[in-house]
């Protein structure tokens, strides 16, 4: 069915709410009943990070760039986890996704693979957060949103801390965040400062409402954050993200929080 959005080649209800798989020309998008794109993937090149949210939730990589273990707290059209599986031989990915639906659609639909390396919970990624105890993440990337925006569930200052509490040494979790009636940015970014001792970067996504919170397990003066730019090229070439253009942002945006941290460790 033709709509204003493109192609409607899927739609059902769950007790979520509307799920639909749209495409338009070359791209297909998962839309959860309203005209936000949850996700979407180039037809022709599935691996490609087709929404540029997704590739700055990966400036993650700039700090961490050999993961060896993943969290994934919503799945979408599984356009991360792809990514990551394509990239990362010996990656291994847990990912926490509230609704059956949407797994089954990004296995039919967005060719989600099955893959040995990456099991999937149904569930409450929060409370999988909170209970688990026994392993440690190098990433954990968080985009959990429902038809009204960021889930609150994770953007309470607990489930931060949990959060910071099971990243191994030199870990990042990356966030992606939007202003909604439900969960204010202050609000948000509020709580993950507290659940990381303040050691949070911010890197808006360019022409997007977008904001990527970037949760550091140490902190970085803007020296050292410029020593990385010869890691970002070669990751660059390897990957084909523009993690170069993204440490400039980065640089840019958070000079204030990074003068901090230098006088704090000359305090």
């Amino acid at each position: 069915m033709l709509t204003d959005r493109g192609i409607l080649i899927f739609a059902q209800h769950d007790d979520q709410g509307i799920v639909e798989v749209i495409d338009d020309a070359d791209t297909r998008s998962l839309y959860f009943g309203t005209r936000a794109r949850q996700s979407s993937m180039s037809l022709r090149d599935p691996i490609a990070l087709t929404l540029g949210y997704t590739r700055s939730m990966l400036a993650a990589l700039l700090f961490r760039p050999e993961p060896r273990r993943v969290l994934m707290i919503g799945l979408g059209g599984g356009s991360l986890a792809r990514f990551l599986l394509h990239h990362y031989p010996v990656l291994e990915i847990d990912c926490v996704e509230s609704r059956t639906s949407v797994v089954e659609l990004a296995r039919r639909y967005f060719g989600l693979p099955q893959d040995a390396r990456m099991t999937i919970h149904i569930g409450d990624g929060t409370q999988y957060v909170k209970n688990c105890r026994d392993r440690s993440y190098d990433l954990i990337l968080i985009d959990a949103f429902d038809s009204s925006g960021v889930h609150p569930s994770v953007c309470e200052k607990e489930f931060h801390a949990a959060c910071h509490r099971i990243l191994g040494s030199g870990g990042v979790l990356s966030m992606n965040l939007w202003a909604t009636p439900n969960a204010s940015l202050k609000t948000v970014l509020g709580n993950l400062e507290r659940g990381f001792a303040g050691q949070v970067l911010r890197l808006p996504v360019e022409q997007r409402a977008n904001l990527i919170a970037l949760g550091l397990e140490q902190s970085y003066t803007r020296h050292e954050l410029k020593a990385l730019r010869e890691p970002a090229r070669k990751l660059e070439q390897r990957l084909a993200l523009n993690l170069p253009k993204q440490l400039r942002s980065l640089i840019h945006y958070n000079s204030a929080l990074m003068r901090r941290f230098l006088d704090l460790r000359s305090a």
